[in-house]
């Protein structure tokens, strides 16, 4: 309504029609991911516990399918995605086709999947006070065995068996994934850049630039993983995030996910995304990791110092998110102890439930962090329209700048750059 409001308005003022001149400025237009959620009353939508980049043995796990499904059903997750490398999954009761050289490293390894009868169970949850857990169809990690690790979870689509990959290259495995109907979440893209100890290179515009093209060229790509496992070489992705959000917003949103991007089972919890939805079905799982209406939880964030070592508390969580006319304001429920906002990368000024969209720091989007005993929540961005038509400048690499972004691309993400960049590490 506020966006139809701020459109008459500009149109009788360009018809001349003697309106007076309001203050479009103030008519902020806000993008809201979770504006279809039931928070409060008999249909309340609930939230729901996921993890959507899992391995198996299969791949280069090294638990067997049925331990790692098992595990998570055991520990309250209430979705999953088995995203073995170049491996479409299959229902959790057949074994899917492996691939080499992967395969290889699993020789002798147990491959055991659930029985029919246990799969029955768990999607029921007979045995779980009618709780099942979904599987999410046809999961895979896409660019099977990059040396650079470009990888994509890919998701319902079943895109990409075999396929290796190359370290210079997202956009073929987007793109096969969209034609067959699937979606993408770019993962743990801080190996990519080797940002782990180098901040800067998510910050550098040329690799922002980079990322920034696909999420413009393929609305599937949904948006990139910000906490993955340990929160070791991607502790700085939510850099990366931001400079992207700072770039696209509000026109593209890009969605930061949270997965354990397990191995074993001693993986399992370290983080989850949170998914609100009226019941859960696969339809509403695709339909809210599409619209970002979930949240993204870590037990570890290494930027700022956050360490919880205890899986079974709860993530800080949220009960409602009210939309004011220049302001937003998120009630938290008691897992939670601090509220941050976040624009441009930084962490504003203002503290607490509400947020004032007037703040100079705000130009395109805001986000918020929630912190307590369990761990660290964030929201998906809020996308910002002021009116006054900013836009991020446009700092792509141009001339020669592009051509060494290019050329260094292309000399080293590949093997004979692994070996060096190997070896260099032997005399540091």
């Amino acid at each position: 309504m506020r966006r139809l409001f701020a459109a008459a308005l500009t149109l009788l003022l360009a018809l001349g029609l003697g309106v007076p001149a309001l203050a479009l400025e103030d008519a902020y237009v806000v993008t809201n991911p979770y504006e279809l959620v039931e928070w409060t009353g008999e249909n309340a939508w609930s939230a729901y516990k996921a993890n959507l980049h899992t391995h198996t043995t299969f791949s280069d796990g090294t638990d067997d399918l049925k331990s790692m499904v098992g595990a998570y059903y055991t520990q309250g997750y209430d979705v999953l995605a088995i995203a073995d490398h170049g491996v479409v999954g299959k229902p959790w009761d057949q074994k899917p086709q492996t691939v080499f050289p992967l395969n290889v490293a699993n020789i002798g390894k147990s491959q055991e999947v659930l029985s029919s009868e246990r799969l029955a169970e768990m999607t029921t949850g007979s045995d779980r006070g009618g709780r099942g857990m979904l599987q999410v169809p046809l999961g895979i990690e896409l660019q099977a065995a990059t040396v650079f690790k470009s990888h994509l979870v890919g998701l319902f689509g079943g895109w990409g068996q075999g396929y290796i990959g190359l370290s210079t290259d997202y956009r073929t495995s987007v793109a096969g994934t969209q034609d067959a109907g699937g979606v993408t979440i770019i993962a743990h893209p801080g190996d990519w850049l080797g940002s782990e100890f180098n901040p800067d290179a998510a910050r550098d515009p040329a690799n922002v630039h980079y990322f920034a093209g696909i999420m413009r060229d393929y609305e599937s790509c949904l948006g990139i993983e910000v906490y993955n496992g340990s929160d070791g070489t991607t502790r700085h992705d939510r850099i990366l995030w931001d400079q992207l959000l700072m770039r696209l917003m509000p026109e593209v949103n890009v969605w930061g996910f949270a997965n354990d991007d397990s191995h074993n089972v001693g993986d399992i919890g370290r983080t989850a995304t949170m998914l609100l939805m009226p019941r859960n079905t696969i339809y509403n799982v695709r339909t809210c990791i599409e619209r970002g209406a979930f949240l993204a939880c870590s037990r570890r964030d290494r930027v700022l110092g956050i360490e919880v070592s205890d899986r079974t508390l709860p993530f800080p969580g949220i009960t409602n998110i009210t939309i004011g006319d220049t302001s937003i304001t998120i009630d938290v429920d008691e897992n939670t102890t601090k509220i941050e906002w976040i624009a441009d990368g930084k962490i504003l000024d203002q503290t607490g439930p509400t947020v004032d969209l007037t703040h100079e720091d705000i130009t395109c989007y805001v986000r918020a962090q929630l912190t307590g005993p369990g761990g660290i929540t964030t929201t998906q961005p809020f996308g910002v329209d002021k009116g006054n038509g900013y836009k991020h400048p446009d700092d792509a690499p141009q001339g020669w700048a592009k051509i060494q972004w290019t050329l260094n691309l292309y000399l080293t993400k590949n093997v004979f750059g692994w070996l060096a960049e190997n070896i260099a590490k032997l005399f540091n």
